[in-house]
């Protein structure tokens, strides 16, 4: 058993490599470039870096007489690229000498040289720059298994990632992630010799006015992604959530990765089995390139551990559904995207059980069920829902909604003996004991229920969960994957992605249906992605 124990973790955990890598480097100033009418800043940026070190605000004070110098030139010359990236180049310096040595000019401005370097205004009322250290994207290299593409956008502006300086302690009040990861732009203006530092949401603006001339907005979408997963290492929750979910019980909520806009639709991503809200990252790359869908959505979360049974953790995420819309009430219908057992949770958001589910277990009202106040609170929770009024429309990706024989055969078994049983489970006793271990046949499992036990084609909840009909009127969309093999579109009974048969993850009445030549990992493959993408410009034309 222990060989067979060790053979299962090195099969949940294959995979399980750098999803994203991060070097710092020391960014060069491309020589080559000239801007006319002024004296090269090549010159202004050797003079810096000799006194980098030793000299921190004399280097400083030669970073900020070039941006002076380049201020100018753009107000004459605002198409002058070669002066753009200049300034651009100056500027980001300016923060890495503020970040490398520990200097505070956001409460009060700090003297540089000739200089006075001052904070002028943030993206929002609420945001202000001394709570965060800010890293410059161009002196970071990116890469990793997640990281295949760095989205940006040219123009003017330094491109920082703003980490938060300590975790946020009302992160769970206010659906926002622990501490801060995010993008955002700086740019400079001079009144004199008064430097003045501008933040701008680059997700919210594309342009940015600077003296009497609007340019593009410069952003880098993807750093503060990629320096989000190497720093933090969400992955690493998977498969210690999927072996002990009641030790992570805590993880399991919603949460936003941008600042909450009435303005915007909740695109809302929920990952499946052994994974993390991190699995989301190549999709969430891909739309941050895409203008109109960056302009139009806004990207929640939400994390589970994933070795509760689904019904579970579909009833938490109703209770924080709920609470979402008492923090914000004006919040537009949303989208939801689900993969693999997230597209489970998704099928149980947009259907009206009534008692169907119910009476499968008990084959009476609950009222007459013999059953302690909070075990029958809890069943109700699972087994009696309607349909969310939030959620516009739904996308399943790889989603097993009849099962997957893989978690009934002897991989599943033995995930089941490695799986511990959550303490809410075990709690209820003889009841759940019936609800989630008995096939209609009258077999019983070894232990009571994990996520694997709700992921066979036996199980009495995904069979009765079959015969309900989906809530009229929600538009419904699946993406399957078929191992690059292509036979489906010509077989379709005979399609897999390796772990979730077509015959199962299909959906009589979907508005759409998308074979692509993927493994289980649709939501990350090109085609996936390009497919999520296209359902969510459709969905704008709806939305209006």
């Amino acid at each position: 058993m222990r060989l067979f124990s060790l053979f299962f973790a090195v099969w949940l955990l294959n995979g399980c490599t750098r999803i994203a890598v991060m070097k710092e480097i020391t960014p060069v100033f491309q020589v080559g470039i000239a801007v006319p009418s002024i004296q090269s800043p090549s010159q202004a940026f050797r003079e810096a870096d000799k006194c980098a070190r030793k000299s921190p605000l004399l280097a400083a004070e030669h970073y900020l007489g070039a941006l002076q110098d380049l201020s100018r030139q753009l107000d004459r010359q605002p198409s002058d690229a070669a002066a753009r990236q200049a300034y651009n180049f100056a500027l980001d310096r300016v923060f890495s000498l503020i970040r490398a040595h520990d200097f505070h000019p956001w409460d009060r401005p700090l003297q540089v040289g000739r200089f006075t370097f001052a904070y002028h205004q943030g993206p929002r009322a609420s945001w202000h720059p001394s709570s965060f250290e800010f890293l410059p994207a161009d002196q970071v290299e990116i890469g990793g298994d997640y990281i295949k593409q760095r989205v940006e956008r040219p123009g003017l502006g330094a491109s920082l990632v703003a980490i938060g300086r300590t975790p946020r302690g009302d992160f769970r009040e206010t659906l926002s992630q622990p501490r801060t990861y995010y993008g955002v732009s700086a740019v400079a203006e001079f009144q004199g010799n008064r430097c003045r530092i501008s933040f701008v949401d680059p997700l919210d603006r594309e342009t940015v006015q600077v003296g009497r001339h609007t340019y593009p907005l410069a952003a880098d979408f993807t750093t503060p992604l990629a320096v989000l997963l190497t720093r933090e290492r969400p992955e690493k929750l998977g498969l210690a959530r999927l072996l002990d979910p009641d030790k992570y019980a805590e993880t399991a909520r919603l949460s936003r990765l941008r600042p909450y806009d009435d303005g915007r639709i909740p695109l809302l991503l929920v990952h499946g089995l052994l994974d993390t809200p991190a699995t989301w990252f190549p999709l969430i790359n891909s739309l941050r390139a895409d203008p109109l869908l960056r302009r139009k959505y806004q990207i929640w979360v939400y994390s589970y551990p994933s070795g509760y049974p689904y019904p579970y953790a579909a009833s938490l995420l109703r209770k924080e559904l709920d609470r979402s819309k008492r923090i914000f009430p004006k919040q537009k219908p949303m989208v939801y995207v689900g993969h693999s057992m997230g597209g489970m949770i998704g099928r149980l958001m947009i259907t009206d059980s009534q008692d169907k589910l119910w009476d499968a277990y008990f084959h009476a009202p609950p009222e007459k069920v013999r059953m302690s106040p909070r075990e029958k609170q809890l069943m109700k929770d699972m087994l009696i829902f309607d349909a969310r009024p939030e959620i516009a429309r739904a996308i399943f990706i790889c989603s097993p909604h009849r099962g997957a024989d893989m978690a009934d055969n002897w991989i599943g078994r033995l995930g089941r003996r490695l799986v511990r049983v959550p303490q809410t489970m075990l709690a209820i006793g003889d009841a759940l004991t019936q609800a989630f271990t008995f096939s209609q046949g009258g077999q019983a499992y070894e232990n009571l229920p994990t996520s694997i036990d709700t992921l066979t084609p036996r199980n009495t909840f995904v069979k009765t969960l079959d015969t309900l009909p989906i809530h009229p009127g929600i538009p419904y969309h699946s993406i399957m994957g078929d191992r690059g093999k292509a036979r489906a579109a010509n077989h379709p009974e005979l399609g897999s992605d390796g772990f979730v048969p077509y015959l199962s993850s299909h959906l009589d009445g979907a508005s759409s249906q998308l074979i692509i030549p993927s493994n289980h990992s649709g939501h990350q493959h090109p085609a996936g992605i390009a497919e999520v993408a296209r359902l969510l410009r459709e969905h704008l034309k709806s939305a209006r």
